[in-house]
């Protein structure tokens, strides 16, 4: 995977560099849809990353995926990769034709019996997207279904970091023609969305980092850069102790894809990122001072994202719950025995 993740990190990353020197950002918080960074995207292949050989792609699964996500997270790429990538892969499981159209994916957990109309809020992209992949459980059983964009209706939003976030409404009939997957849960699928996430959080974590580190060597303040206060320093120290820890985190839950223990450590992974991205927020702001809280200083790309994404697919305190839940399930006997599993 190590030569894989290098070639993905060359060729993506000549995609997304040339994106951050262009207005996207801008033209996102308006409402607008990268097409040109979106028309690219997709003349490199990148679609269809998580997709099986015989369903057309190059079959490099979500490890490699999370690669992708990663570097757009560190150039701050106005597009919905993770979204587009599982919203694709989730569409073909759903029986649908191959489509180049934007997928999104959508996690209905409550249930809908004798509801006319499915609500649903903070939806990443909706009102760009062709279709949204539902994802909700019938008679135990994992259901996905295609709902065309002509059938929703949507109340535009965005999140802090000016991603469109909208609630969508639909017909709960809808749903009836849905296909049964067996090989996934949803319990799983979740946690996979958590995963991008995470990876995405990561690379950003990287680029606060790097900036941070920059400014605080090239900022002078009473003779010499703040760099070389030792309080600035102790901030750094652990920034950069946080990051690496996000970074392990999210590297150890890849790793262990398709393993009894992914769940686990993709849980570990969005708690360790979540964690990481609040406090390199508030210590990134520190340091820069006010030029990091302006318009035009690169930083608040980084930040707002963070902010953002911390509690997107389950924040800190939902994922640390649900692990807990996972230890008090287990017998008294078996706890230690589960713990050496995860860091052996």
């Amino acid at each position: 995977m190590n030569e894989v993740a290098q070639l993905i990190e060359e060729s993506a990353t000549r995609l997304f560099d040339d994106f951050s020197t262009t207005n996207g950002h801008e033209l996102m918080e308006t409402g607008q849809f990268p097409e040109v960074l979106w028309a690219d995207f997709l003349a490199d292949g990148w679609l269809t990353t998580l997709l099986s050989e015989e369903d057309g792609g190059a079959g490099l699964g979500l490890e490699a995926g999370c690669v992708l996500m990663r570097l757009a997270g560190y150039y701050n790429a106005s597009l919905p990769v993770a979204e587009a990538l599982m919203g694709v892969y989730l569409s073909l499981k759903s029986g649908a034709e191959f489509s180049d159209e934007l997928i999104i994916p959508v996690i209905l957990d409550a249930p809908f019996n004798e509801q006319p109309d499915i609500h649903l809020y903070g939806i990443p992209w909706a009102r760009h997207a062709a279709s949204i992949v539902v994802i909700f459980t019938q008679n135990n059983k994992t259901q996905l279904s295609l709902v065309k964009a002509q059938d929703i209706t949507i109340n535009a939003g965005q999140n802090m970091a000016g991603e469109p976030r909208d609630d969508v409404t639909f017909k709960a009939s809808l749903l009836d023609n849905s296909s049964d997957v067996q090989a996934m849960s949803l319990k799983q699928l979740e946690s996979w969305f958590a995963l991008c996430r995470a990876a995405q959080i990561t690379g950003t974590l990287q680029r606060v980092l790097e900036m941070t580190v920059d400014f605080a060597n090239e900022r002078s303040q009473f003779g010499r850069p703040i760099g070389k206060f030792q309080a600035v320093q102790q901030q750094m120290a652990v920034l950069a102790e946080m990051t690496s820890a996000a970074i392990c985190a999210v590297d150890a839950a890849i790793d262990h894809l398709n393993t009894e223990q992914e769940w686990e450590l993709i849980a570990c992974a969005k708690i360790t990122a979540g964690e990481a991205a609040g406090y390199a927020a508030k210590t990134s702001h520190a340091v820069h001072a006010a030029i990091g809280f302006t318009q035009e200083y690169p930083l608040q790309l980084s930040t707002r994202r963070l902010w953002s994404w911390r509690d997107e697919y389950g924040n800190e305190a939902y994922w640390s719950a649900k692990l807990g839940q996972q230890c008090f399930a287990l017998d008294t006997d078996s706890l230690w025995s589960w713990l050496t599993t995860q860091t052996g």
